[in-house]
């Protein structure tokens, strides 16, 4: 008998990815190497004992945002995560892995406020097996919690997946929405409905090893407004990317990705609508992985 790979060869169903990853190939092009509006500095590294410290400072606005992550694993198994912002705000996850079931995953999260003294907390659960991927999220209001729970299942190539959201309090429904996809070597599409009025497509092509595009088309039936969102990426070489990401209003992005050093990698990006010519607006980024 031959092996799955050749039976299916664009099959994934062991790596079923959540329903927020849907499309993340096209997102990507659209969320990831743009610094608009601020400038960002963040830093990486790791101890000899597997903790990692990542500083980061944001210039926008005239207010500088300053935020310390650190993470480690005091146990196989157990991960433990903390983020603090200069607001005062910090957040500990708990992170439990395979410990009551292959492929499960418990997550709580504790936010609190020191300004406020506003404190919450949200109890994730996540499990993956071979081809379907699943969340269900509470957060831990004794007021009535809102509940969030997807599913994704992928079998040759074809996803489909549905969120719903869910106000215990208020007993209505604040999410709904559908997702059909389909992912081969070099094409992913994916297709969301949500709350039956609002439909949404991503499209990724990889032209070349070098060249990767996608468009991203929204619709509001409610409205009749249409949006539409183009993007791509070009690696110029392995120090070197670029990036364009252009709307329907006319205003165009493009971004320039260059690793200085092996540990520093810098981003400039600017912005403009090229129908007026005007609204020009930068940012500059910093990434160290030391």
């Amino acid at each position: 008998r031959p092996p799955r790979s050749t039976l299916f060869p664009y099959t994934t169903l062991f790596r079923s990815p959540t329903f927020s990853d849907l499309g993340k190939v096209a997102k990507d092009v659209f969320n990831k190497g743009f610094s608009i509006g601020s400038n960002k500095l963040t830093v990486k590294t790791k101890t000899s004992s597997g903790i990692s410290l990542s500083p980061s400072f944001e210039l926008k606005n005239d207010n500088l945002v300053a935020a310390f992550e650190t993470s480690g694993s005091p146990a196989p198994g157990f991960t433990l995560k903390e983020k603090w912002c200069s607001g005062n705000v910090t957040k500990t996850n708990l992170v439990v892995e395979d410990k009551l079931a292959k492929g499960l995953k418990l997550d709580l999260e504790v936010v609190v406020n020191s300004g406020t003294g506003k404190k919450t907390a949200v109890a994730k659960t996540a499990y993956k097996t071979d081809g379907f991927n699943g969340t269900f999220d509470a957060n831990l209001d004794l007021a009535g919690p809102t509940l969030l729970a997807t599913a994704v299942s992928e079998y040759s190539g074809v996803q489909g997946g549905a969120e719903v959201g869910f106000d215990t309090e208020k007993s209505k429904l604040t999410k709904n929405t559908l997702a059909l996809g389909y992912t081969n070597n070099d094409l992913t599409f994916v297709g969301f409905i949500k709350d039956l009025s609002v439909f949404e497509g991503l499209v990724h092509h990889k032209v070349c090893p070098d060249t990767e595009i996608a468009a991203n088309l929204t619709y509001n039936k409610g409205t009749n407004a249409c949006a539409f969102n183009f993007g791509t990426k070009y690696t110029l070489d392995k120090d070197t990317s670029l990036r364009m990401k252009v709307d329907c209003g006319g205003n165009t992005t493009l971004s320039c990705t260059h690793k200085v050093k092996p540990w520093l990698e810098a981003t400039l990006s600017n912005s403009l609508n090229a129908k007026t010519m005007s609204g020009v607006n930068h940012g500059i980024s910093l990434e160290a992985n030391l």
